[in-house]
């Protein structure tokens, strides 16, 4: 299936000015670096003491995901990791300032994926990387692109329950004394955010954010976020090493749409300065 096209109007999203932080990415992933020298203020990290005293060990810095249980198909998926040498994007220079056009944006419903570049240091100003990541929009939303969403499940009408069914599924079994809750917990971060998948909606390009991360950090994407492919900036490629769970159907592991302009401008572009 090839992907759809979601028109916009032509806009520049701005960076911001300031290191990127875990908490400045709650809404699409994580970022995963060393909470002392980035985090310092945030006291959500957890450590302890390993390798008879000469590490720090940070738990749960980021989740792997794998909810290929709710996947049309139901074939299981493994746990992958492959590697991305990406090489640098050649930037546009446009009105004074170096853009980037955004001309796709991919989504992996059921896994999260976390980016990790090695062999580059953070003291290398030349070499960063690029992270573009969008909304998730209701489903109700009248734009959403619903034919490019086969996969999720429907979710079937609710059935309004009497009185006396409501009263019985909200109390104790008289004879066991047992209780069943009438809602699933989510699955929560280390933060209490909900790292369930987002759903069917399409991309929310009024939304769209960019940030610019180092060598010494690495991203992840949770389940279902839409986001650019890497975009190295700089003069040298960086490995990633990539880690996430996929089964071998194409439109269950990777959805792609892409971002075209309406009012015949240049459409989504990142100023990366």
């Amino acid at each position: 299936m090839s992907p759809q096209q979601k028109l916009t109007a032509s806009r520049v999203i701005a960076i911001p000015g300031k290191p990127t932080r875990d908490s400045d990415f709650a809404e699409f992933g994580e970022i995963v670096h060393n909470p002392a020298l980035h985090e310092l203020d945030d006291a959500k990290y957890q450590s302890t003491s390993a390798n008879q005293g000469t590490a720090t060990k940070w738990l749960d810095v980021s989740r792997l995901s794998n909810h290929y249980n709710l996947a049309p198909s139901k074939f299981p998926a493994r746990a992958v990791m492959n590697m991305f040498v990406c090489e640098p994007r050649e930037l546009i220079h446009k009105e004074g300032a170096d853009v980037l056009p955004i001309k796709i944006l991919e989504r992996h419903p059921f896994t999260s994926q976390t980016f990790i570049p090695i062999g580059v240091s953070p003291d290398d100003v030349d070499t960063r990387y690029l992270v573009v990541v969008a909304p998730t929009l209701p489903t109700s939303t009248r734009d959403e692109p619903a034919k490019a969403s086969p996969v999720y499940p429907v979710p079937q009408p609710r059935r309004r329950r009497g009185l006396l069914e409501r009263l019985r599924r909200g109390r104790p079994n008289l004879f066991t004394n047992d209780y069943t809750p009438t809602t699933t917990p989510q699955p929560l971060d280390r933060h209490g955010r909900s790292i369930t998948p987002k759903g069917p909606g399409g991309p929310d390009l009024d939304r769209l954010q960019a940030f610019v991360l180092r060598g010494d950090q690495a991203v992840t994407y949770g389940p279902g976020t839409w986001h650019a492919p890497m975009i190295v900036l700089g003069r040298r490629m960086i490995d990633f090493v990539v880690v996430q769970h996929a089964n071998d159907v194409p439109l269950e592991d990777c959805q792609e749409i892409l971002i075209g302009a309406n009012d015949g401008g240049s459409g989504l572009v990142v100023n990366v300065g």
